[in-house]
């Protein structure tokens, strides 16, 4: 079957004695109807993991069909010894997030070109350049960093930092306890914290430190 031609319905009733991981192995040898199922038993839960991210009802509709659509394209590279749930539960935040960074993302050009309006000579625009080339260099670690992060921290950070949700929120999204968030989160910022400095130290640039909540204080973290 075409990747293309997967329709994603959640038809409410349908009954399977078989475990996930069975029903997603049917998968792999192309059984459209194993996967139907699967969507029934687990669409809830993806809908609801995409709404905490999202805060908008079609928003996460449309995350979650993102999400299956996903996990059926890669039904041939998922690891059985793996918890399907879990595995999905990963794509419908990633999903989210995904959709959240679009819809939140201001056009770098526009900001360059606000950048060198407001600037007032060409000493300023100079000093101005230099400093977002460094930032963009920063931001380009920061993000490889990021991208070499077990799963569960890297979504942790990206949740709490850069789409500014609270401790509650992610626990809900990523189906944890908030103790829980509150370690991945503190795990995260020292690993980042340790790669960046070493980072500095090869190239030159980046951040002393890793800005770090205190336990408790800000947005629950």
């Amino acid at each position: 079957m075409a990747n293309s031609a997967m329709t994603v319905t959640g038809e409410f009733g349908l009954t399977d004695a078989r475990s996930d991981e069975d029903l997603f192995l049917a998968c792999r040898e192309g059984d459209q109807m194993a996967f139907r199922v699967l969507v029934d038993r687990h669409l809830r839960m993806v809908r609801r993991l995409a709404l905490n991210v999202l805060g908008d009802v079609q928003e996460a509709e449309d995350a979650a069909q993102e999400a299956f659509i996903a996990a059926w394209r890669a039904r041939e590279r998922w690891i059985p010894e793996a918890r399907f749930s879990t595995w999905l539960h990963r794509i419908a935040v990633n999903k989210a997030i995904d959709r959240r960074r679009v819809r939140k993302a201001v056009p770098e050009s526009q900001e360059v070109i606000t950048r060198l309006a407001d600037a007032e000579d060409r000493g300023a625009v100079q000093a101005d350049a230099l400093a977002n080339l460094e930032r963009s260099e920063v931001a380009v670690t920061l993000q490889q960093a990021l991208g070499k992060l077990p799963d569960t921290q890297r979504q942790a950070l990206t949740l709490f930092y850069f789409e500014e949700l609270e401790v509650g929120r992610i626990a809900d999204a990523m189906g944890c306890s908030e103790q829980a968030v509150r370690s991945l989160l503190k795990r995260g910022r020292q690993t980042l914290k340790t790669r960046l400095q070493r980072q500095k130290k090869i190239c030159g640039y980046g951040p002393e430190t890793v800005r770090s909540a205190p336990e408790g204080a800000g947005r629950g973290a």
